[in-house]
């Protein structure tokens, strides 16, 4: 069996998330990307050349949590398909090359971020619904998969008080000076 794989589109976010639904109600977001284009020379080195600037369109649930995660100056790598969108006359350009994509995440190699393991459910049902930690592990079941009910030390929840959106709980950049592991470019 072959390797199934898309096209995939590496880049940085330049506006704020632009969010808006289809006629069958379905939600979508676009973002204004810039891509970075770098030059190999004969000595080895890189020669940074301009960056170009493209849009970005993102559709349903991944749209909304985009929309909740990213922002201006985050780089991110997704993986989806060009389309071109044809615009009604006198628009100009008639038509508009767009990157659809079906995922999407912060750039490793660019991003330091610390990972939520709690499962998903657990999350979205505290953030959603302002259950305690007890009433969330009760719902699901188990947390951490110790499957006895019983929270694990490793994970947290945060409170329903907190004010903090799901993104910040889930995707919190590290300051500057922190180690940045992965690769880098």
């Amino acid at each position: 069996m072959t390797i199934p794989v898309q096209q995939s589109l590496a880049g940085f976010i330049v506006s704020d998330a632009d969010v808006s639904f289809t006629e069958t109600g379905i939600s979508q977001v676009r973002f204004r990307v810039g891509v970075e284009h770098w030059q190999r020379e004969r000595d080895g080195t890189f020669t940074r050349l301009e960056n170009s600037f493209h849009d970005l369109l993102i559709f349903g649930r991944t749209a909304e949590r985009a929309a909740d995660r990213f922002r201006r100056g985050d780089q991110f790598v997704a993986h989806g398909h060009v389309e071109t969108q044809y615009a009604e006359p006198p628009a100009r350009p008639a038509e508009r090359e767009v990157y659809v994509a079906r995922k999407i995440g912060h750039d490793l190699a660019r991003t330091a971020y610390d990972v939520d393991r709690a499962p998903a459910t657990a999350r979205q049902t505290t953030h959603q619904l302002g259950h305690t930690k007890k009433e969330v592990v009760a719902a699901v079941g188990t947390e951490g998969g110790h499957g006895n009910g019983q929270p694990s030390a490793d994970q947290d929840v945060p409170p329903p008080s907190s004010s903090a959106s799901l993104a910040e709980r889930t995707a919190v950049p590290r300051s500057s000076t922190a180690p940045v592991h992965g690769i880098g470019l």
